[in-house]
């Protein structure tokens, strides 16, 4: 700090007039030392000049602060000048490298020492004890801020004054303190006090005791145990320690540095300054929710509160994630108003204060590798809070992160085909961390545009909620990039069986590379031109971790995907497969006018392209049907100018039109969809008159239809037998009103649905051999 700085600090204290200083001292060794520093260094009236002061362990939230002599105090002169001040205690060299000792974890943070320790270290090295200033205000200045939060406040509120006085010198405090160590340390204080002292917190409370018929007193013993349970408690020691967690966990088998635009931290340092802040993470595996703290403590951004399922809150690791800013909810609280009530405040306190929170997006890790329908559980309770504490401009930014290999690949697919999950525990966590070790490659992490919330729906606004979800998973499909793992399973599945030469598969993501950017699709890293000589190393982490097999034995290398690994490559290729959605849809809407010579091209084609965007809404996130074509219109004319000239013509233009869209991915996209729906169908279209059978029975009897039909080559490719999948084939089914008791009617339009998506997997293999056929020239 220079001279003026310090100049600038002291000169309050220097100032004549009357002082009350409120000391923050967790021991008799702290509160020496600054009644030392005080006399000594401050010169008020010379050393041995009294001073006014009361001291309390404000920075202890586990002591039981007694007010008493600090309500006397502030009994007196209205002009006396209130001046909180504070050791700060450092470890030498940290800021280097925030290297945590063993010795830290055993004997406790150094930086919050007890009296022996304390005593020993100022023995040792007095400049580790580092003492602040907080900013001073009057004891009239103080009232008024009271008065003002509180409206009901009276003259004979001397405690809860007291209290709030506590409070505010707690935080002016942690403001200087966190000039000194970094906003990383930036944390909530004095929450359930907080809460406590907040007059729409006690409203709510005595409604609810009202409408419940309980006594406020049994309301807020219950609030007690809640907020005892929900409210986060971080500490530096905790956070360090997690931090030093998620530098584990993303450093086991991935490179040490995380790739990300500095540009889109710089926004979001500035974002998270000036507005309330939500991170919404998609979640592919469980160490991608690591990746926004992970960050933000690297990049000394403000603590993240992480919310979590209480299913995590198990012996030890429970107890360190609490401490580091983990808010645990329980899985269902519909009916249990009080812990409601204390979320919803709780929730309300953080977006209030700007303390950034995050939270799986999907409430779920995605088992298919496309985003997943929001949940909007938690989503609900934050914008209700922030409707009924009027918080404007709820900054919303999606967090994507993407890896070339995720571990939890193989357990989805083992899920996917029936198998239960395994429940979380310790030991479960130490075997997680332990199969992190294999080579895995990079992890990329893209920030999607904000979704910004000027004024919160009202809580029975479902709409409105809905539109904010849907607005979400746009940025974060728009955020996602193509990676060199999902682009080259898209390739090499689009081929399946038939393998791909290096050449071939070379030419074919430089030509989706360019496509991409063509179209601002954001592109990882180790796609772009300065960086292709990584590209080698990635392959050989894939083909080495077994999801991609290299033959180099013939005249050239060439590359495929073992059936057995296809609902492994499944995975990666759905993670971008929204990218290529309109390619898609054109190409097969053109195939099936192709197909129709009885009616007039355009036609046919338009409407192919508004019933596969009605039979795949479970799938994918559409925008509304007119900007749905206006999409498919643009992306026509990049491909061809004169497109609407071959569509009107029909006949042979409409394979020159075809070809203009090669190579061909229809089938690579769409696949897994029609296969898996087909399968449903089937078994609703052998369904006798009169039967019935629910979606978790369809689903069943799916798998095992589904194992069969893949023996028999009905289906090409296991990455089409699926919980998930049968699940939204179910669905799909119930839009068109195929579901539910069997009559004549539901038979003939069950089979005739199954004729179309039949004719539809046919028409997906006229692409895939399109595409085989012209491989010499599409790949050259």
């Amino acid at each position: 700090m220079d001279e003026a700085a310090v100049i600038a600090k002291t000169l309050p204290l220097v100032k004549p007039g009357l002082k009350l200083f409120v000391i923050d001292a967790r021991n008799r060794v702290e509160r020496r030392y600054l009644l030392d520093w005080l006399h000594t260094s401050l010169a008020e009236g010379g050393p041995d000049q009294e001073i006014n002061w009361v001291s309390l362990p404000i920075s202890d939230e586990r002591a039981k602060l007694r007010l008493k002599e600090l309500q006397e105090k502030l009994d007196g002169d209205p002009g006396t000048m209130v001046i909180p001040v504070r050791i700060a205690w450092r470890i030498p060299n940290f800021e280097k490298n925030r290297a945590l000792k063993k010795r830290h974890i055993i004997f406790g943070d150094p930086r919050s020492p007890g009296s022996f320790r304390a005593r020993t270290i100022l023995l040792r090295n007095k400049r580790r004890a580092h003492c602040l200033t907080g900013q001073p205000a009057t004891i009239a200045e103080l009232r008024q801020r009271f008065e003002e939060l509180n409206e009901n406040a009276k003259p004979g509120d001397a405690e809860e004054f007291a209290g709030f006085v506590v409070r505010q010198a707690g935080l002016v405090l942690d403001i200087e303190e966190r000039g000194l160590r970094g906003r990383r340390y930036k944390v909530p204080k004095f929450v359930a006090d907080g809460l406590r002292a907040s007059p729409k917190f006690r409203t709510a409370m005595t409604e609810l005791s009202s409408d419940l018929g309980k006594s406020e007193t049994a309301l807020y013993e219950e609030a007690a145990k809640y907020m005892k349970e929900l409210i986060a408690r971080p500490s530096a020691l905790f956070i360090d320690m997690k931090a030093r967690l998620d530098r584990f966990m993303l450093s086991q088998g991935y490179e040490d540095e995380v790739v990300f635009n500095k540009n889109e931290l710089a926004r979001l340092r500035r974002t998270m300054r000036d507005h309330p802040t939500l991170l919404l993470f998609t979640h592919k595996t469980y160490i991608d929710g690591v990746t926004p703290t992970d960050l933000a403590y690297q990049n000394d951004l403000p603590m993240v509160h992480v919310f979590g399922g209480i299913n995590l809150d198990f012996f030890g690791l429970g107890f360190v994630l609490r401490r580091a800013g983990t808010i645990f909810i329980r899985r269902s609280f519909e009916n249990n108003p009080v812990y409601k009530l204390v979320l919803r405040h709780y929730v309300s306190y953080l977006l209030e204060k700007r303390f950034p929170m995050t939270w799986a997006f999907e409430g779920t890790r995605s088992r298919l590798g496309k985003l997943m329908p929001p949940r909007y559980g938690l989503l609900k309770y934050v914008m209700d809070s922030a409707n009924a504490n009027d918080i404007k401009n709820v900054h919303i930014i999606p967090v994507v992160t993407s890896f070339d290999l995720i571990r939890d690949v193989e357990e989805y697919a083992s899920e996917q085909t029936g198998r239960v999950k395994k429940a979380e525990s310790l030991s479960w966590f130490f075997g997680y961390l332990r199969s992190l070790r294999e080579p895995m490659g990079k992890v990329y992490v893209d920030f999607g545009a904000p979704v910004v919330v000027g004024d919160a729906p009202e809580p029975d606004d479902r709409l409105g909620l809905s539109k904010i979800a849907f607005e979400v998973a746009v940025e974060a499909n728009r955020a996602t990039p193509l990676t060199l793992t999902s682009l080259m399973c898209l390739c090499l599945l689009g081929t399946a069986p038939r393998a791909m030469t290096a050449e071939e598969l070379r030419a074919a993501i430089s030509f989706f590379v360019n496509w991409a950017q063509k179209r601002d699709i954001r592109i990882s890293d180790d796609l772009k031109p300065d960086n292709l000589k990584t590209v080698q190393g990635v392959v050989d982490t894939l083909v080495n971790s077994g999801l991609f097999v290299r033959y180099d034995k013939g005249s050239t290398t060439v590359y495929t995907i073992e059936p057995e690994k296809h609902p492994l490559a499944s995975y990666y290729r759905n993670s971008i497969i929204h990218h290529f959605l309109d390619k898609a849809i054109i190409e097969l809407s053109l195939l099936k006018a192709r197909e129709d010579r009885e009616n007039v091209a355009a036609d046919v084609f338009w409407a192919e392209t508004d019933r596969l965007r009605d039979l795949f809404k479970f799938e994918f996130f559409y925008p509304s049907k007119e900007e749905f074509r206006e999409n498919l219109k643009a992306e026509l004319t990049r491909a061809c100018p004169d497109w609407e000239e071959k569509l009107n013509t029909g006949g042979v233009m409409l394979k020159s039109l075809t070809n203009r869209f090669q190579p061909l991915i229809g089938h690579a996209v769409f696949m897994p969809f029609v296969e898996s729906y087909t399968v449903v169908l089937d078994i609703l279209s052998r369904l006798d008159r009169g039967q019935v059978i629910d979606k978790k029975s369809c689903v069943e009897e799916a798998l095992s239809e589904g194992r069969q039909a893949y023996l028999l080559r009905r289906i090409t490719s296991e990455a089409s037998i699926g919980k998930i999948l049968f699940e939204n084939g179910f669905k799909m089914a119930a839009s068109q009103g195929l579901t539910g008791e069997t009559t004549e009617e539901t038979i003939v339009a069950r089979k005739a649905l199954l004729r179309k998506f039949r004719a539809l997997s046919r028409r997906m293999e006229k692409s895939r051999l399109e595409v085989l056929q012209l491989a010499d020239k599409v790949f050259d």
